[in-house]
């Protein structure tokens, strides 16, 4: 079992309360973000901090939609654009997506690969009119013939909101929602990261999204941030209590920096971590350098060949 997490927006900054939020109000994941350590009995200590290129050989800014595309298809997008792309994948990228979506090579190879995020009753009335502002992670999903999980799922458990805990959920869904309905009760962290772990072990694959580490970032809400940062520590800590680090891996992921840094209300060249929990950790650190090495590590450990020759394709 991989469980694979996109933490958007997070890089590693530095030990200073001022500009850091990492540094100001993390307790255990995030301190190496911080040039902190982690406390001595974290089972975090186990893990390996890699440092990772976002840049992926292209000057600039990193930005999301190449980067996103990079960490689910394994394919350079910013060297086959030559630049970086914010917000949501071109139409080159789409391109690539489609053809290299994880999800749908692993299903192509016999394998099973799941995407945890629910999608709201609103997501889909409007899939039709918005389909040029889809999210590479919802693109990686929809390539694929894994459905888009719905609040359904997310009631029943077989699934994950985008916040964790169901508190942006609340004032996101009060108008498609009765107040008293129990998708409108706030859930424990910790509990939703022990559930992702069960999930998890019914594929070879599994993805999570986390988009709200980005959008504070950008915001530059030093409370939200607060809010965020231990609801991801605390879902974190739920995932290793529940892991077997034996025989499961947890890989967590970013596509560029900004939250370590909220002096700028913008992306930094900062390099991203790649998180390393598990059984082949070791493995993967020593094929991981850049965004786009990611998914092939997790083919070499799945056993898929997979030709990703796209670039040369587009040239």
């Amino acid at each position: 079992m991989l469980l694979y997490i996109f933490l958007d927006g997070i890089g590693f900054g530095k030990n200073d309360p001022s500009i850091n939020p990492f540094a100001r109000y993390a307790k255990g994941f995030f301190l190496p973000l911080a040039e902190r350590s982690l406390p001595s009995k974290h089972p975090l200590n186990k893990a390996i901090y890699h440092l990772t290129d976002a840049q992926m050989g292209i000057n600039g800014l990193p930005q999301s939609a190449t980067g996103q595309t990079a960490l689910w298809t394994g394919i350079n997008a910013p060297s086959i654009l030559g630049r970086h792309v914010s917000g949501y994948p071109s139409y080159t990228l789409k391109k690539i997506i489609s053809k290299f979506s994880v999800i749908k090579i692993l299903e192509e190879n016999h394998k099973r690969g799941s995407f945890l995020n629910c999608y709201s009753p609103p997501f889909f009335e409007n899939l039709n009119k918005n389909k040029r502002h889809l999210s590479a992670s919802t693109l990686v999903q929809m390539a694929s013939n894994v459905p888009l999980k719905t609040f359904e799922d997310l009631a029943n458990k077989r699934g994950i909101f985008m916040d964790i805990t169901h508190f942006f959920l609340k004032q996101f869904a009060k108008d498609f929602l009765p107040s008293n309905h129990e998708l409108m009760q706030e859930r424990n962290p910790y509990e939703m990261g022990r559930l992702a772990v069960q999930l998890a072990r019914e594929n070879d694959l599994t993805l999570y999204e986390y988009f709200l580490t980005d959008k504070i970032g950008h915001s530059m809400d030093w409370n939200l941030a607060e809010r965020i940062i231990l609801d991801v520590e605390a879902f974190i800590d739920g995932i290793l209590s529940e892991m077997d680090e034996t025989k499961e891996q947890l890989i967590i992921s970013s596509d560029h920096g900004n939250l370590e840094d909220l002096s700028t209300d913008v992306h930094t060249f900062n390099l991203v971590p790649t998180v390393l929990y598990g059984k082949y950790s070791k493995d993967l650190e020593k094929q991981i350098h850049s965004l786009c090495d990611i998914v092939p590590a997790i083919y070499k450990i799945l056993g898929i060949e997979v030709n990703l020759e796209f670039q040369k394709e587009l040239n």
